[in-house]
């Protein structure tokens, strides 16, 4: 006779790799944070070990591309998620 006890869903368990957790993690850390250019940015999820961060223009794109290294070590010394990189793009209302 099959289980018909209902399966507990783990949103971190999906097909597109969004750990929403450590998402959320993150977002909470960069809106707490010192950086000038979070008021012009939105942070994505987090897909595997990739940060995804929506920009609203080039300009910030690029000083997001340049403090990258020095991002992923302060998030990883604060939230305790490992990151390999970050992904950072223009959102869509701006292209």
């Amino acid at each position: 006779m099959p289980n018909k006890e209902p399966v507990k869903i783990d949103s971190n368990i999906n097909s597109l790799g969004i750990n929403f957790k450590d998402s959320k993690r993150v977002e909470n850390y960069l809106t707490k944070s010192h950086y000038m250019w979070i008021e012009d940015a939105v942070t994505g999820p987090v897909l595997g070990e990739t940060l995804v961060i929506y920009v609203e223009n080039s300009r910030v794109k690029k000083i997001v591309e340049l403090d990258e290294q020095n991002l992923i070590i302060n998030i990883e010394k604060n939230t305790k998620i490992k990151l390999k990189n970050i992904d950072v793009q223009i959102s869509n209302i701006k292209q």
